[in-house]
């Protein structure tokens, strides 16, 4: 291993926050959650995260209980983290609901489609002959 459990558990944790930061802008801004690219390596990070963090506690206990100030950082990166992590399952479940909700008023105006007459279709430009929708 090239470095130590506490500083591979510190980098891990680095780019874990670095990742959920701009995911948490990215759906902050409104955009859709499909459109995120950093899900499956947002998975690898918290699983190396939490296999790093039992390391930590199995091999690093007596450099964090001899170093008060190292201990209070790592509780305050954790805590950030954690409240990071609380804030993207929220914006996250708030981006699916919207693409429910999309989802829904696609459908429900396919099948309004379906229940119109011709002349309704036709009012709103849409072809009611299927030649002819196919034809332009």
């Amino acid at each position: 291993m090239d470095r130590n459990p506490l500083e591979n558990f510190v980098g891990v944790m680095g780019k874990l926050k670095a990742i959920i930061e701009n995911e948490n802008d990215f759906l902050e801004r409104g955009l859709p959650a499909t459109l995120l690219a950093t899900t499956k390596r947002k998975s690898v990070l918290s699983r190396e995260y939490g296999a790093l963090s039992n390391e930590v506690l199995d091999t690093a206990v007596d450099q964090l209980l001899s170093d008060p100030e190292l201990q209070v950082k790592l509780v305050a990166a954790g805590a950030e983290l954690q409240a990071m992590t609380t804030e993207n399952r929220a914006l996250l479940e708030r981006a699916v609901s919207a693409s429910r909700r999309r989802v829904d008023a696609v459908m429900e105006a396919v099948r309004a489609s379906a229940d119109a007459s011709p002349e309704e279709l036709e009012s709103f430009g849409i072809p009611a002959d299927a030649d002819a929708a196919r034809a332009r």
